[in-house]
């Protein structure tokens, strides 16, 4: 019986990581050299509220409620790493938040900064959720690829590290 249960329990969690990496991206965590750039790129200041869709075991958001005074959170789909994300940021005097929830039913207009680092076809299907909830004057970045049929308002290149593109709506 113990045994069963183990069973079904792995299964869950197995097809947790495997559902959100149907709906959005597998679990690729951000390069840290890369959360760096992101994280300069972003500009983050207090009054900012920043997102991370699909944010994995949230090393970026980890590393910006360590670094700025920003509202930072961090919505993830999938069971073990929402749930590893929460674990990991429990030390942190300034922890983000981490949601447990799928990003194409997130509200998202009560955040100005949003992080993606999704699949190109995921970009395509969540812009327009993009447009219509953020404010004007709202910062989304993406990581590697861009967002198509938008123009980034900067590419952060460098050679041998993927691309980041901020946008501004």
């Amino acid at each position: 019986m113990i045994l069963q249960i183990l069973f079904f329990i792995v299964f869950l969690l197995v097809a947790s990581m495997a559902y959100a990496s149907w709906r959005g991206a597998p679990w690729v965590p951000t390069k840290t050299r890369d959360v760096v750039r992101m994280a300069k790129l972003a500009n983050l200041q207090s009054a900012d509220r920043f997102v991370e869709l699909g944010c994995g075991t949230g090393n970026v958001s980890r590393y910006l409620a360590s670094h700025s005074s920003a509202k930072i959170f961090g919505v993830e789909l999938s069971l073990v790493q929402w749930f590893a994300a929460r674990v990991l940021a429990r030390d942190l005097s300034n922890s983000p938040t981490f949601i447990l929830a799928d990003a194409f039913h997130h509200d998202l207009s009560s955040y100005n900064v949003v992080y993606l680092f999704l699949m190109p076809d995921t970009y395509k299907k969540i812009s327009p959720k993009l447009k219509a909830e953020l404010k004007p004057g709202s910062r989304v970045i993406s990581y590697v690829w861009p967002i198509a049929d938008w123009t980034a308002t900067t590419v952060d290149h460098i050679e041998g590290s993927p691309d980041l593109f901020l946008y501004t709506i």
